[in-house]
């Protein structure tokens, strides 16, 4: 199936695999869980997956003009919900993110004395995102989308 405009998605997911979380049936205090190594590869394949399905200009779900080498952040926005069991949702976003964006050597600056910094890591690229406090709920909420006006304009 062709989808020939798409202007954005939404991508709302968990965490990869994690270590066990035990909830006190009395409080419903969650237990401090962690990401496990697996669970980071699975995060980051995730990220890797949707950069390919979303980013290639062959896939019938390309999102049209938005930044594919380097991140754009008029373009992603992020929002992290750790909720009470600790940082394996944190941890599996930055993985996801790395899999969507992964280092890139373009990914530099050039100083006003004319050396030209890159990122560490080999063009690492940081995305920021909104990290509230505690919140029932333990989601990560990723939106990707080209900015655009309604009368069609970029």
């Amino acid at each position: 199936m062709s989808h020939p405009e798409v202007h954005g998605v939404v991508v709302l997911a968990r965490n990869g695999d994690r270590s066990e979380c035990f909830q006190d049936p009395v409080t419903y205090q969650p237990s401090t869980t962690e990401s496990t190594p697996l669970g980071e590869v699975q995060s980051h394949l995730l990220g890797s997956y949707l950069r390919n399905v979303y980013f290639n200009p062959g896939s019938s779900s390309h999102i049209h003009d938005i930044s594919t080498e380097l991140v754009n952040l008029k373009e992603v926005h992020v929002r992290v919900k750790v909720g009470g069991e600790g940082s394996s949702v944190f941890d599996s976003a930055t993985a996801l993110l790395q899999g969507l964006f992964p280092p890139n050597p373009k990914n530099q600056i050039t100083l006003a004395n004319e050396t030209t910094i890159t990122s560490p890591l080999g063009g690492y690229q940081y995305v920021p995102g909104l990290y509230p406090a505690h919140s029932l709920l333990s989601t990560f909420v990723l939106t990707l989308s080209f900015p655009y006006s309604r009368d069609g304009g970029a």
